[in-house]
C-alpha cells in the first residue's frame, strides 16, 4: 500500500472537524511571526492496514477556545487549565485521526486508542493552519 500520509487529506480532515464540530474556521498560516506560548500535544495511536500515531499540537489558548466552542460554554465558564480542556484536545485529535483514516483507507477497519494529552514544547516547524488566530500542527508517524 502506498504511504497514506497525504498532507492535503490531513488538511481536509482538520477543516471538516474544526468547522463541523467546533464551529471554527481554518485559515492559512500567514508570514507574520507567531507569539510562542504554552502548548499541548494530543496524540492517538491507531492500528489496522497501517499503524502509527497522529498528534495535534496546539496552544493552550486554542484548546480552551475549542472546548468553549464544542460545549457551548462561555469561555469564562471553562477553566483554561481544567480537565475538560485536556479531554477536548484529545477528542479533537481523535476526530481528526478518524476523519483522516476514513479518507486514507475508506474500506479499512482501524482501531484508535484512547488519546493521550501532555504539555509540549513550541514546535519549530511551520504550523499546518490557523484556527481562531492560533497555530495548529498535525503530524503523523507510521510504524515500519
Amino acid at each position: 500500500m502506498p504511504s497514506p500520509i497525504d498532507r492535503d487529506a490531513l488538511e481536509r480532515a482538520l477543516t471538516l472537524v474544526a468547522e463541523e464540530s467546533f464551529f471554527t474556521l481554518v485559515d492559512p498560516v500567514s508570514d507574520a511571526p507567531l507569539t510562542e506560548e504554552s502548548c499541548i500535544a494530543a496524540c492517538v495511536d491507531f492500528s489496522g492496514p497501517f499503524t502509527g500515531r497522529l498528534c495535534c499540537r496546539m496552544t493552550r489558548t486554542l484548546a480552551h477556545e475549542l472546548t468553549s466552542a464544542f460545549t457551548g460554554a462561555k469561555p469564562e465558564d471553562v477553566a483554561a487549565d481544567g480537565p475538560e480542556v485536556v479531554d477536548l484536545a484529545g477528542e479533537f485529535a481523535n476526530m481528526v485521526c478518524g476523519r483522516w483514516l476514513t479518507e486514507a483507507a475508506p474500506r479499512a477497519l482501524f482501531t484508535i486508542a484512547r488519546p493521550s494529552v501532555e504539555a509540549a514544547p513550541w514546535p519549530q516547524a511551520r504550523p499546518m493552519a490557523m484556527l481562531s488566530d492560533q497555530p495548529i500542527w498535525i503530524d503523523v508517524a507510521l510504524e515500519p
